[in-house]
Order: structure tokens, then sequence, then C-alpha cells
């Protein structure tokens, strides 16, 4: 993995992620140059005053293309201004009031990119408890009914990322996808304040029954993936919800082990603890629980364990070798549980090959084409 901070995983992480996202390398070093001197509070001060003021720049040059009207170069730039005020956002503290207004800054600049872009999108919005889940679904270019499959987020990653990183891949293969905000991730937390919580089935099954009420979507070819602890939400609907025709997990989430519990706890030890830092403060907030033990007890009832062995479709698990944050284990664990899926594979991306840390960050496009091309294969799409 690209790391522009040698001693802070947490930050080389994003770093890695906006370039999947379409970031520029000159911009983000106009960004994160002057922070690599910093330390402590001010780095943290810095981190979200310089992807901000990135952010504000980019929004600036895409509103003089748009007044020009060249909207396919504002497109561009409102995408990469979303991007940086996303990144402000994600490092932030859950305490700190100008997360959520970097993030609504983030929402609009995307918002904007879409309307600009040319491609083939639409906002979905669907009831749930008290509040609404929401997705942007973007379709491939059909004469007839196309295959989708829907984009499950991990512990705190949000839909507009993974648009920006496998929208176009998925349009190319002739699959539509709906990249959606679950229980506990972007907007449905942000703005109505809905929980991680275990049968994701419940999500998933509104999820499909919007996508097979349209018009270009074909009910009967809608697969589920799930991206780091989506690893976890995607293979329990899939096993709770047999409408689904496939599954796959860009890095599995099998349970809560000793390592993750040891994050979240902030002890030492775990190699990760320093590196991933308010990950417990993060778990809290997404359970909405008060405490860390009840955070962990809401995060631990989200195990495989009860009902891997009810998928029954194919299921592909994709994952590095050198993933650092989630092992290799929770892959073979998924995929060997799943006794009963029609076709259970295991794709473990080498060091040497690359794409062989988490979800494959250090090279997203290996991991995510890959399991494109086999949700292709399966759902009906095309590969060349």
């Amino acid at each position: 993995m690209f790391q522009y901070f040698p001693k802070n995983y947490s930050w080389s992480l994003a770093v890695s992620c906006s370039i999947a996202m379409g970031a520029e390398i000159s911009e983000l070093e106009e960004a994160l140059s002057p922070l690599v001197s910093l330390d402590g509070p001010a780095a943290h001060e810095g981190w979200y005053q310089n992807w901000l003021k990135l952010g504000h720049k980019l929004t600036a040059l895409a509103d003089a293309d748009d007044a020009a009207g060249n909207l396919f170069s504002a497109a561009s730039k409102y995408k990469r201004a979303a991007n940086y005020y996303l990144f402000a956002e994600r490092i932030a503290s859950w305490s700190d009031p100008r997360r959520l207004h970097a993030y609504n800054l983030g929402m609009t600049a995307f918002r904007k990119g879409l309307e600009r872009s040319g491609d083939l999108w639409e906002r979905v919005e669907i009831p749930y408890e008290d509040g609404v889940l929401s997705g942007w679904l973007r379709l491939a270019e059909s004469e007839g009914k196309q295959p989708a499959v829907i984009f499950y987020n991990g512990f705190d990653s949000i839909k507009e990322m993974h648009y920006l990183i496998y929208a176009d891949m998925s349009a190319k293969r002739g699959i539509a996808t709906l990249f959606v905000d679950q229980e506990g991730t972007g907007e449905a937390v942000r703005y109505h304040h809905i929980a991680k919580r275990n049968n994701t089935e419940l999500s998933a099954g509104k999820f499909y029954d919007a996508l097979a009420a349209h018009p270009a979507i074909d009910a009967d070819r809608i697969g589920l993936i799930g991206l780091s602890m989506g690893g976890y939400c995607a293979p329990r609907a899939a096993a709770m919800d047999k409408r689904f025709k496939c599954v796959a997990s860009l890095g599995a989430f099998y349970e809560l082990d000793a390592n993750w519990e040891a994050i979240l706890r902030g002890d030492t030890g775990t190699g990760l603890s320093d590196g991933l830092p308010e990950s417990g403060i993060h778990a809290m907030h997404v359970t909405k629980t008060d405490t860390i033990d009840d955070a962990v007890a809401v995060l631990k009832s989200r195990t495989l364990a009860p009902v891997i062995d009810k998928v029954t479709c194919p299921l592909l698990v994709v994952h590095g070798e050198n993933d650092r944050q989630v092992a290799l284990a929770h892959a073979r664990k998924t995929v060997a549980g799943a006794v009963n899926s029609s076709d259970a594979q295991l794709r473990v991306f080498s060091v040497a090959e690359g794409s062989t840390e988490h979800c494959g960050v250090d090279v997203m496009k290996m991991q995510g084409e890959y399991v494109y091309d086999w949700a292709a294969r399966i759902l009906g799409g095309h590969v060349a």
C-alpha cells in the first residue's frame, strides 16, 4: 500500500482510498505535504483544514466550468471535490460539529457531479423504521432488462466512496449497481440515526424490492456484494433471503474476533490500535450505544457462524494475503462454512500480484474487477 504516512496506517489508508476514488496526486500533495511535520492535535486540525480547502478549490473550479457550460469537466471536478470533502469528514472526531458540515459539502458536490456526468443514475430512497435508507443506482446502457447487484458498505465506508471506485466497472459489464447506505453507515446513521444490527436481510429485502420493481432491472438476476464488514452483511442477507442469485465479499468479515475487539477497546499489541484511532467511539456511534461494552456486544451478534450454511447461491470471497485489518482466516471460515452454496470460491490476492491489503486498497481495481467479472458470468452480464 502507498504509505504516504509510514507511521499512520489510518491516514495512509485514507490516502489510498482517495486515489482509488479518482484523486489527483498533485492535488493530494498540496494538502498532505504540510502535515508530514505535524503531530497530535495540530496534525488532526491540519488534516481537516487542508482536505476542506482542497474541496473548496475544486468546487470553485467546477463552478466555473459549470457556468461556461462545460458540464463533463464540471462533473469531474465536483466528484473530486466530493472525494476531498468526504476525507476531511472521515478522520474528524464524531464529537466535532464540523464533521457533518464537511459531509454535507461532500454530498452536495457528489450530486452535482452525478447531475453533470452523463452517467445513467437514479437516487433511491426507502422508508425504514422512522427514517430512510438511501442509495445511488448506477444503470448500465442496455436495451433489455439488466442484472443488478446491491453494494453494502463496511464498518465506516459510505456509498459515495464505492460509487466512485466501482460504478464504471459495473456499468461496463452490463450490470446495474445500487450503492447503498445500510444501517449504521452513511446517511442512515448521520441523518436518520439508524443503527447497525445483525439482521441485515431486512434492509437487503427492501433494496431488492426496489430493484425488482424497476422497469430496467431483471428481478430474477439480482445479487449482493459487501465490502469489509459488509462481508458479514451480504452473506447474512443471502443466507436468509433466497431471492438473491449470488453474493460476493470484497474482504471477508466472519465475526468480531479478539483482534478487532482489542482495536475497538484501544488495547495495545494488535499492531493497529494506534493506527485506527477512535474505532471504539465510531463503534458506539454507529450502534447507538453508550458504552464500548454495549457496542462490542452488538457487533459480536453479527457473526456468520449460525447462518453461513444457509447460503445456497454462488458465493465468492476475495481477500488480500497481507490484509492487516481483517485476518485471512475470516475468508477461509466464510467459504468453508458455506457447505450448501452451489459454488463457494475463495480468491486470495498475493503480495506478489498486488491488491493484497484490506479490500485490495493498494490496487482496488484488481479485486473489484475480479468480483464484477464473476458476477457478470453468473448474472448474465458481459466481460468483453
